[in-house]
């Protein structure tokens, strides 16, 4: 039987602005080599959002975050704002299904969302002729999956309530 789903505290918008523009701070990061194995850190919190808090992060925030990460990454402006605008609205249809996975179902999910992010924007670059990348550009998704309990277990931090002592 299922342990029942706790009560958690409302979400104050500046958590979810912190959690982005921290996101945003980390695709900054010069951290040199293989970098291509870490996963799209903004994707992550806009799906992440998108799934726990639909009424407060939708589409157009989606979108902002996306035209955001192409400016500081100095891709196609659009580029990640689509990827991010189509795998959010996929999100919201069935966002009251994958709220309700454990996070081991919701990880599967969360890596079909970012492997259909990176063939997105491969896709976009390969039109616009940029040279086709190795296979290795679909890594960074399965490391995002494995991640996704712990970013999840971080972002809810705040929401939950004192434990009476």
């Amino acid at each position: 039987m299922d342990k029942p789903r706790e009560l958690l505290k409302p979400i104050k918008a500046r958590w979810i602005l912190l959690s982005v523009a921290l996101a945003l701070i980390v695709e900054l990061l010069p951290l040199g080599g293989s970098t291509r194995f870490l996963p799209d850190f903004a994707a992550l919190m806009v799906m992440y959002w998108s799934i726990n808090q639909p009424s407060r992060f939708g589409i157009v925030l989606a979108f902002l975050v996306g035209i955001a990460c192409d400016f500081t990454s100095a891709s196609v402006i659009g580029q990640h704002a689509l990827a991010y605008t189509f795998t959010t609205y996929l999100i919201t249809l069935r966002q009251r299904q994958v709220v309700m996975y454990n996070l081991g179902q919701q990880a599967l999910v969360v890596l079909a969302l970012l492997l259909l992010n990176q063939a997105i924007m491969w896709i976009t670059r390969v039109a616009l002729g940029s040279a086709p990348v190795g296979l290795g550009y679909f890594t960074s998704p399965f490391v995002g999956a494995l991640l996704w309990p712990l970013v999840t277990n971080i972002l809810i931090i705040p929401q939950r309530r004192g434990r009476p002592g």
